[in-house]
């Protein structure tokens, strides 16, 4: 039996050829390389034939003799020099060096863009807050307006919104000295008090905010509702939700609404609005939303050991909330967990920016409110 024949795909360029070239089979012997195709045979002898790689990345090896200048076989198949006459033709080594380099490259080439891919997907998922951010600068008030409507309608549908006069008009008494102390006038801010038992409260874009029952009947003073209230005008200020809701809607909203029109994401972000309640605030923005909110009270010389006092009650309740009757009791320790470390800063704020006052006396008998409130609740 003779030595076996080893068949590659390839082709061959010659000028009698149809258009210059022809596909079919390289067929290697230990004597020569033989190329068929449907239009005939033509064989180049192995002793002299000189190899060289070249096309896109090095793909196309082609195989030429001096015999037969006006052939030229080709093939993509890196494995015809691994036939026993190639791998012993010392001649072939640079070849197989090169295609060994190349697929190397190859292979660094595909992980290299594989890391940049990666990296750049890092990238956007460390930078989509920056991101979110000077989308939501860009969306018109009038829009955080209709957002935070949709939410605010989709949360109190099942809620009573108190509507006695006399309560409404001391709590406005109450939280007038607050908003005079934040100074941009880019919100309208309305104020609501829902009934609810649940210790909550809740701000949401363009400025709507409500504080349920059962947080201004928990607390010991207007001190530490006024630091919650606080709390909530600066996750608006610092448009904290609106930067939530454009990260959830995803990169897509976030490219359009940074180099197009924010109008055009606008119904996708009115539709997510019901959604707001539910999000949670990051741990830097439950940071900013502290440092903003005391800088408030202190303008407004209000007493801000309020915020943190009421932060400390909070951090009771949550101990006692681990109980399997309290679920939902405490909702807003879902989306403002109150923490060792954000009491603790607040305290170094204190120390450092407050002293000891004196502070704003209220005019308010706080405990004469809750009762107002607690009478209406039992109409």
């Amino acid at each position: 039996m003779g030595e076996p024949k080893w068949q590659f795909e390839g082709g061959a360029f010659h000028e009698d050829l149809p258009n210059g070239r022809s596909s079919g089979t390289l067929e290697v012997s230990p004597v020569s390389v033989r190329f068929k195709s449907e239009h005939g045979e033509m064989e180049l002898p192995v002793t002299g034939l000189q190899t060289k790689l070249g096309g896109a990345s090095n793909r196309m090896l082609f195989l030429n003799h001096a015999d037969q200048p006006d052939w030229t076989f080709f093939t993509t198949d890196h494995a015809i020099l691994k036939h026993p006459v190639f791998a012993k033709d010392k001649r072939m080594a640079g070849s197989r060096k090169r295609v060994s380099r190349t697929k190397w490259l190859s292979r660094a080439s595909t992980v290299a863009f594989l890391g940049i891919i990666v990296a750049l997907v890092l990238g956007l998922w460390w930078a989509k807050d920056p991101m979110a951010h000077a989308v939501a600068k860009k969306i018109p008030v009038e829009m955080e307006e209709k957002i935070g409507d949709a939410a605010f309608s989709a949360h109190t549908t099942s809620l009573n919104i108190i509507k006695d006069e006399k309560i409404l008009a001391d709590f406005k008494e109450f939280y007038i000295p607050l908003i005079e102390a934040i100074d941009s006038d880019r919100y309208s801010f309305e104020f609501f008090i829902l009934e609810d038992s649940s210790l909550n409260a809740f701000a949401l874009p363009g400025g709507k905010m409500a504080i349920h029952t059962g947080l201004i009947l928990k607390a010991d003073s207007p001190e530490e509702v006024l630091g919650v209230m606080a709390h909530g005008l600066a996750h608006v200020e610092e448009q904290h939700s609106m930067r939530n809701l454009v990260e959830m809607v995803g990169l897509y909203a976030i490219l359009s609404g940074l180099f197009g029109d924010v109008s055009g994401i606008a119904a996708v972000l009115v539709n997510n609005a019901p959604f707001l309640l539910s999000m949670k605030f990051s741990r830097d923005h439950e940071r900013e939303a502290d440092a903003v909110g005391f800088s408030y009270l202190m303008k407004a010389n209000i007493d801000p050991r309020g915020m943190v006092e009421f932060f400390e009650t909070i951090q009771e309740e949550q101990a006692k909330a681990a109980g399997p009757d309290m679920s939902g009791a405490l909702s807003i320790l879902s989306t403002h967990p109150a923490t060792d470390e954000r009491i603790a800063t607040l305290n170094a704020l204190i120390k450092e920016k407050a002293g000891t006052g004196p502070y704003r006396q209220l005019d308010l008998d706080f405990q004469a409110f809750q009762e107002k409130l607690r009478d209406a609740l039992n109409r």
